[in-house]
């Protein structure tokens, strides 16, 4: 008999939870001893997916960060160790391969231990996968638990569980903003400067929006998205009034919330982010404005998911950190065809939410 899997997935990026999910739920239900380790800031997230928190190992990352104290840090990483290597006999699958995952690969006990081709890669791991980076990440996530996740690809929408009360509280928390109209979610930050949107680009976008009878809902987190969003409003005007165009959940939505507001919304636009994977796994069209990315590595899924382009097209020497045209490629890409895309939502034969 196989040795059953343990998956070693903590990554703390949303977008790659949201993409390697579904492989993992794969393995979860055709493995009945099969284990998931995640980190523990997604818990709240993945208590939506029964299937995956009742099988979950949860790895303490905020437990460990450097202020909280070195005895502190240990007792709870050894505390983790210790429930990691009850699973000794798996078989240990890395799925992404970071240096502290490799580690704990490691540490694990496992005799068998897969991980992806990388710096110290043969110390970590007992069998090394040589993945194709290049293709989409949701395929290399398929690609490292091989034949454990064998036959079709799974979807890739995520069935998340909204309890009833979840849904009334959001519910009424837009009614507390006077929302009467289908919402547009948008996300305009990201998590570096070279994805983001020119400013005035959305305050074009959103007016564009609120004259096709839609409401604006921001979202984000942190000081830097929030900055973001300020900036935006303070050119539209905005006041905390009924019928303004856009209302500020910014800071103000955990992860459970935010899927239970896509739950209520027409659609979602952002830069490539973890938001925008999450948005696409719950099945909201999604429109993506992607400028250096690389869409045939992060582009969203679903059928109801497009990725959007400017005209001008980057140089030859261009990369994600320099550009010589400013990234022109981002910023060619105009409200007006952002606007003429959702158009085309409403028309005969499109896909609805």
């Amino acid at each position: 008999m196989p040795q059953p899997p343990l998956l070693l997935f903590p990554t703390h990026y949303l977008g790659n939870l949201v993409l390697g999910l579904p492989w993992v739920l794969r393995v979860l239900e055709r493995h009945d001893e099969a284990v998931a380790v995640f980190d523990a800031s997604f818990r709240p997230l993945l208590s939506m997916l029964p299937e995956a928190d009742s099988r979950a190992l949860y790895y303490p990352r905020k437990e460990l960060d450097a202020g909280k104290g070195f005895t502190h840090r240990l007792r709870h990483y050894l505390g983790f160790l210790g429930e990691l290597r009850k699973y000794k006999g798996h078989c240990l699958i890395d799925m992404e391969g970071e240096r502290f995952s490799g580690a704990i690969a490691r540490l694990s006990g496992c005799r068998r231990r897969i991980g992806p081709l990388a710096k110290r890669a043969r110390w970590f791991y007992s069998d090394v996968l040589d993945l194709d980076y290049q293709a989409h990440r949701y395929n290399a996530f398929g690609e490292i638990i091989g034949g454990y996740g064998i036959g079709e690809s799974p979807p890739s929408a995520l069935d998340f569980e909204v309890a009833p009360e979840l849904a009334d509280r959001m519910r009424a928390l837009l009614d507390g903003h006077y929302v009467n109209r289908p919402l547009a979610v948008i996300h305009p930050g990201a998590s570096v400067r070279y994805k983001l949107w020119p400013r005035e680009h959305f305050v074009r976008l959103v007016r564009g929006l609120h004259d096709a009878g839609l409401q604006v809902a921001w979202i984000g987190a942190g000081q830097f998205d929030a900055d973001v969003i300020a900036g935006i409003d303070r050119e539209l005007g905005i006041r905390p009034i009924p019928e303004s165009p856009a209302i500020d959940l910014c800071n103000r939505l955990p992860l459970p919330e935010l899927v239970a507001l896509f739950r209520q919304s027409r659609l979602f636009i952002g830069c490539d982010s973890g938001p925008m994977h999450l948005a696409a796994a719950a099945g909201l069209p999604v429109f993506a404005l992607f400028g250096p990315s690389r869409e045939a590595i992060w582009a969203p899924l679903g059928e109801q998911s497009m990725v959007l382009r400017g005209e001008l097209p980057c140089a030859e020497d261009c990369d994600a950190w320099h550009c010589r045209n400013d990234y022109h490629c981002l910023r060619s890409l105009t409200p007006d065809m952002v606007l003429a895309r959702i158009a085309a939502l409403s028309e005969p034969g499109a896909a609805h939410s």
